[in-house]
């Protein structure tokens, strides 16, 4: 992907100060999973909402993160897990596949750190922790949403260019593998430059739950047509950057391509929004 903008900043200290707490920012009691679950186990809570979800131990203490393209990997062989048979993939364990390498913030960090922090390691979602105990969950959304008015700042000037896309004929399998192996939480979907959806892990980990085939992902023969998301709301490269925030904050969504005459030119997502931002 080419971002290839000049890029301008997004002062939001006219919203929220630099002393800003960060549990006042952040999502309160998230949802978790243990590391002694099954795959099979938390295969619903990513279907039907989430991105990611915290890993605590017996004792509650966060353990690691579990997103769903890691599950997706498992269920298509391409991690831990992998030759085994693909009903035995939906019996590998939490702790197995999760990311165990995790940062956390403090609870009383204050946004230009939790800022710098984002940028640095380059990860959509961090614990708040206070003594090892798990507060809550800050996220790249609940920094986007703290800009609540215009901001003088064109989509084009922070957009990515070129993204990387999933034709209208690939396969199930094939998108899955791009996503995981490629490391994309998204991927618009074409014909001919002319977008046609987007598709992200959860889309594919609804349609297997949906079809009661989970452990089945590798050989999937069906178009990603199939499973890809339609009813798209996009952005033109005209449009202020509050405007695409008001859509994502709205819907929950992680990003808007970007199109004009229904040509794709881009995408903007979260993280190019929280690297814009400035206080």
């Amino acid at each position: 992907m080419l971002k290839l903008g000049r890029g301008r900043s997004l002062n939001i200290s006219r919203w929220v100060g630099k002393d800003a707490k960060l549990l006042d920012i952040s999502s309160r009691k998230p949802v978790t999973c243990r590391m002694k679950q099954k795959v099979d186990d938390v295969l619903e809570p990513f279907a039907k909402k989430h991105r990611r979800l915290p890993v605590l131990d017996d004792k509650g203490h966060v353990r690691g993160m579990l997103a769903a393209t890691d599950v997706l990997k498992v269920l298509g062989g391409w991690k831990k897990g992998g030759k085994t048979r693909p009903k035995d993939r939906l019996a590998v364990k939490v702790k197995d596949v999760m990311s165990s390498h995790i940062f956390h913030l403090d609870k009383n960090a204050q946004l230009p750190a939790v800022l710098s922090f984002f940028r640095h390691h380059r990860r959509g979602a961090y614990p708040v922790l206070y003594r090892k105990s798990l507060l809550g969950m800050v996220t790249e959304w609940d920094i986007v949403r703290q800009i609540r008015g215009k901001t003088g700042v064109k989509v084009s000037d922070i957009m990515v260019r070129k993204p990387l896309v999933a034709q209208e004929n690939y396969n199930v399998t094939d998108v899955a593998k791009m996503l995981c192996l490629g490391g994309f939480r998204r991927l618009p979907v074409v014909k001919k430059g002319i977008l046609l959806g987007i598709v992200t892990p959860r889309d594919i980990l609804r349609f297997l739950h949906e079809k009661n085939i989970p452990g089945k992902l590798e050989g999937q023969k069906q178009s990603v047509k199939s499973v890809m998301e339609r009813r798209v709301a996009a952005t033109g490269p005209n449009q202020d950057v509050y405007d695409v925030v008001k859509i994502i904050v709205g819907n929950k969504i992680g990003g808007l391509p970007v199109i004009e005459d229904r040509e794709l030119l881009g995408i903007i997502t979260e993280r190019d929004i929280v690297d814009a931002v400035e206080i």
